[in-house]
């Protein structure tokens, strides 16, 4: 993570960054950080497009330098991005984040249950 300033208050500011673990223990990360994060040389080693059960897509990113894996969320929100066609989603990772690496695809969608 990028060093952080110390306020008058004592509370670390990281206005570039937003490293975020929701109460689920889930991790999640904002555009904008990744965006920053590859800026000052970091990297992706990883990309997994999860499918939920409404057919949307959200992005799940390895980073070089953290453990586990972060969901994206939007730029300015603490919410998923997601995409309704995979191709606009694999459009951001080659165009935003310069990823042209393996994608794994896994889906939460099953047919529904035979008669």
């Amino acid at each position: 993570m990028a060093a952080s300033k110390r306020t008058a208050e004592g509370d670390d500011e990281r206005s570039d960054e937003a490293w975020i673990r929701t109460g689920d223990s889930e991790l999640s990360i904002r555009i904008r950080s990744v965006t920053s994060y590859l800026a000052r040389g970091g990297a992706i080693l990883d990309v997994r497009l999860q499918e939920n059960e409404a057919g949307l897509w959200s992005i799940w990113v390895r980073l070089a330098d953290r453990p586990g894996e972060f969901r994206v969320n939007h730029f300015h929100k603490d919410e998923a991005k997601t995409y309704v066609d995979i191709t606009l989603a694999v459009a951001t990772l080659r165009k935003e984040f310069g990823y042209y690496g393996a994608i794994t695809l896994t889906t939460d969608r099953r047919p529904p249950p035979k008669a």
